[in-house]
This record gives C-alpha cells, sequence and structure tokens, in this order.
C-alpha cells in the first residue's frame, strides 16, 4: 500500500449542500415582497385640458422653433439669450449638476466591469520567536516581500448592479431636464424684463409728450393771465399738472434703470452691463397658440414635467436595487504572486502564490436594516410619483390660466384703446369749441389730462398683454405658435 500524493478531491455532497443552504437562506428575502409603492403614476391619457385650452389650439398647423424669442423680431434680445444666457449663473448650476450625473452613470457601470488591481510590499522586521515563523527567522531580524495581481468579478445575478446603472442614468435625464428647465426660465425671464423695460421707455415718451403739451398750455395761460383774460388759479393748476407730469418722467427713468439692471443681473453680469444695452426695438406679436389639446402632447414640451417623471422612474430602479440587496452577493475572484520571507527568496519559483474561486457573502440578520432601507426607497418612490401627479396637473392649469389670462388682458386693451379714442376726440372738440371762445384752455388742460392718462393706461395694457404672453410661453415648455394679430395692432 502506498501514499495517494495527489491533491485532494472537492467534496461534492458537501459543496452542494453549502449551495443549498445559501440559497435557502436566501428565501428570508421573499418577505420583501411585501413591500410595494402605493401610488401609480398617472397616464397623461387620462386627463383633459379643458374648454379653454381646447378653444386656444392653432389652427395653422404650424410648428413650434426652438428659437421663439425671435418671434420680436429684435436682434439685441436675440444676442442676449443665444449667447450671454449661456453663461448665466442658473444656466451653468444646473449645467454642473448634469455632469455630475453623468459621473455616476460611469461609476455605476464601471460597477459591473471586471476589476484588477496589483500590490507590492517589503518590509524589515523582527520575527518573533514564538509563532508560525520557522528557523533560522523566528527570534531574528529579516525581511519579508509580497508582489501581488487579483482580479475579481461580480456576476449580478439580481440586477442590483443594472439596476443601479439604470438608476443613474434615469437620474441623468432628470438633470438634463432640470438644465432644460433653468434655460426655459431664465430665457422667458429675460424676455419679461426686456418687454417691461420696452413698456418704460414707451410710457416715459407718453409722459415726455404729455410734458410738452403742458408746458405749452401754462405758456398760453400764463399769457392769458398778463393779458388779464385769465386767473392765477388757471396758471398754478397747469403747472402743478407739469409738475406731477415730471414726477412720473422720474419715476419711469429709475424703473428704466432698474430693468436694466435686472437683465445684467440674471445674465450674471455687473451693472457696467448694462449700461451698453440700446433701447429695445420690439415687435408686437400675435398671441401664444398650444399646438395641441392632448395632455400629452401639450405638456411634452415642458422640462419640469420631464424632470419630474424621470425622478420617478429613477425611484423605481432605486427600489430595485434596494430589493437586490436582500439576495447574496457572488463574486469571482483570482489572484496570483510571489510572496516569502527573506526578499532574497522572492522571485524563486517555490515562492509562487495563486488562487481562483467564488466568494459569497449574504445578510442573514442585519436588524431590519435591509428592509427598513426598502420601505425607504419605496416611500421615495410614491414621493416622486405624487410629484410627476402634481406637476401633469398644475402644468395644466398654468397652460389654463395663461390662455385665459391672456384673454382677460386682451379685453382690457381694447378698452383702454377705446378710452384714447374717445379722449382724442374729446379734445379735438374742445380745441374747436376754444377756437370758437366757448371754452378756456383750462378746459383744453383737463382734457389734455385725461387723454395723457388713458393713453398711459393703454401703455400699460400693452405692457400687461406682452407679459402675460410671456407667461403662456413658460406654461407651454416654448412649444407655440402665434395666433393672428388683433385688427389696429401695429406689427
Amino acid at each position: 500500500m502506498h501514499d495517494d500524493l495527489s491533491p485532494p478531491r472537492p467534496n461534492r455532497p458537501a459543496t452542494w449542500l453549502a449551495c443549498h443552504c445559501l440559497f435557502a437562506l436566501s428565501a428570508c428575502a421573499t418577505g420583501s415582497q411585501a413591500i410595494r409603492p402605493a401610488a401609480t403614476l398617472t397616464d397623461p391619457a387620462t386627463l383633459s385640458s379643458g374648454k379653454d385650452i381646447e378653444g386656444a389650439i392653432t389652427q395653422s398647423g404650424a410648428t413650434a422653433s426652438s428659437a421663439w424669442w425671435t418671434a420680436w423680431g429684435d436682434p439685441q434680445l436675440d444676442g442676449l439669450i443665444t449667447s450671454d444666457a449661456l453663461t448665466a449663473p442658473s444656466v451653468a448650476t444646473a449645467t454642473a449638476r448634469m455632469r455630475r450625473a453623468a459621473a455616476s452613470i460611469d461609476a455605476a457601470a464601471a460597477d459591473r466591469l471586471p476589476t484588477a488591481n496589483g500590490s507590492g510590499r517589503a518590509v524589515g522586521e523582527r520575527f518573533p520567536d514564538h509563532s508560525v515563523y520557522p528557523a533560522p527567522y523566528a527570534g531574528s531580524w529579516g525581511s519579508e516581500g509580497s508582489l501581488t495581481a487579483s482580479a475579481s468579478y461580480a456576476l449580478d445575478f439580481w440586477g442590483k448592479r443594472r439596476e443601479a446603472q439604470a438608476a443613474a442614468s434615469a437620474r441623468l435625464e432628470v438633470a438634463r431636464a432640470e438644465a432644460d428647465d433653468a434655460t426655459l426660465l431664465l430665457r422667458t425671464a429675460l424676455v419679461d424684463a426686456y418687454v417691461r423695460l420696452d413698456a418704460a421707455y414707451r410710457q416715459r415718451d407718453i409722459a415726455t409728450e404729455g410734458l410738452a403739451r403742458r408746458q405749452g398750455v401754462l405758456d398760453l395761460i400764463a399769457a392769458r393771465e398778463r393779458a388779464g383774460l385769465a386767473t392765477g388759479i388757471e396758471t398754478t393748476q397747469a403747472r402743478e399738472a407739469i409738475t406731477a407730469t415730471r414726477d412720473e418722467v422720474a419715476r419711469l427713468d429709475g424703473e428704466i434703470a432698474a430693468r436694466r439692471h435686472q437683465i445684467a443681473a440674471l445674465l450674471g453680469r455687473d451693472p457696467a452691463f448694462a449700461d451698453g444695452l440700446a433701447r429695445p426695438s420690439l415687435k408686437a406679436i400675435g398671441d401664444p397658440a398650444p399646438l395641441s389639446a392632448i395632455p400629452a402632447n401639450l405638456l411634452g414640451a415642458r422640462p419640469d414635467v420631464a424632470a419630474a417623471r424621470a425622478a420617478a422612474e429613477a425611484a423605481a430602479r432605486e427600489i430595485g436595487v434596494a430589493r437586490a440587496a436582500f439576495y447574496p452577493d457572488v463574486n469571482l475572484i483570482a489572484f496570483a504572486g510571489v510572496q516569502s520571507i527573506g526578499l532574497g527568496s522572492l522571485l524563486r519559483s517555490g515562492s509562487i502564490a495563486a488562487g481562483a474561486g467564488p466568494a459569497v457573502s449574504l445578510p442573514i440578520f442585519d436588524g431590519g436594516r435591509l428592509r427598513a432601507n426598502l420601505r425607504g426607497k419605496t416611500a421615495d418612490y410614491d414621493a416622486a410619483v405624487a410629484v410627476y401627479n402634481g406637476a401633469l396637473t398644475e402644468a395644466l392649469r398654468q397652460v389654463a390660466d395663461g390662455v385665459t389670462g391672456l384673454a382677460a388682458v386682451r379685453a382690457r386693451q381694447d378698452e383702454a384703446n377705446a378710452a384714447v379714442a374717445h379722449w382724442s376726440h374729446i379734445l379735438d372738440l374742445q380745441k374747436l369749441r376754444e377756437r370758437q371762445g366757448l371754452s378756456t384752455a383750462a378746459d383744453r388742460l383737463s382734457t389734455e389730462t385725461a387723454l395723457l392718462l388713458a393713453t398711459r393706461r393703454a401703455a400699460e395694457a400693452d405692457a400687461r398683454v406682452a407679459v402675460s404672453q410671456i407667461s403662456l410661453i413658460h406654461a407651454l415648455g416654448g412649444a407655440w405658435a402665434p395666433a393672428p394679430l388683433p385688427s389696429g395692432q401695429a406689427q
């Protein structure tokens, strides 16, 4: 009988028993199936846009332009939005978040790939007398070293890493949509400030024209007073009207400066940038019209809705990651290298060490941490769904409010224009009566004042229309087509 020097054979029954024990232990993960989300994503097809939106949709078959701000026909505005806005702080912040989300995708993808590492060690040490070191090393000084290369690969049986990568991709979509939303918000805010600046200039023109008219009336009254045809009361009234108009001009000068500074601040520029802004040269545009009454199409251009939808998708994927954490992790590992006591023997053939095999880890008892994490991720998903559902209804409300609000300010604009026409006619009659000696310059001054106020209200109504148009454009996500201009509106 001779000694059997062959390597020991693996104990196959023991191996199978170990595997069965691992999978039996993983059965405790089935209890996690009882933890499920309670919320349900709203299907936009179940929503109705309502009669206000349906009545406002464009009938021309026009398509939205990505450069919607060019409808105002102002080259300076185009330059502010297409070049200067790119460096605005709000856009730069959102873009940085998007780059960070992209880096998270790369990190999640790296977790699904094999890894390899190398290491080396060389130390001088005193070997203890009573340990595993043999003579002559025990109780003496010597050296120890190793050169090792190792590799590992995680077998993603339960999809934990796949779900983590999908969640990172969804988070990138969230960041991208948020960047789009920041850009849309900045552009609409810029156009809003720009049209308000234009309105301040127009109102200042009206006030300056009124000041010139009132100065002429004052000169006439002063001449009549010197001739004994008018009293000091009329002169005082005329001067008071001039004082009020000058006060209005000063107020509008302050508003013009404030609007310039607002535009510079939106772009992240200093007040000196505002000094170089020329007066706007905007033209009137037709009211923005929705391109569709179907909620899914109507809200398809809204980046905030897209961000909320992607956030819900990311939360769903993170539930998958939390659920997969209940199951065993299986890694394939391998290493090879040289190890020796005494650096002189490090590169000898007998110093080679190598190994390979699977490594399995299984959560058996964690005090309920995994279940708590899964419940938390489920709650996060329910919250994300609620945000998305709320974003849908809020977006529809904003569009409906934008349509009805614009119709209301259009009606007020019509009334203001009618008042201007009325007082212009009265002024013509008043001038005729004055030439016939049937009224005085004070009467004409009163009518001039009423016309000035009516003209200023008309200019304010024009500004409200422009601001309401921008609000509706924002509600539509920038996807709109202009309706025909109302009759009598200048291009």
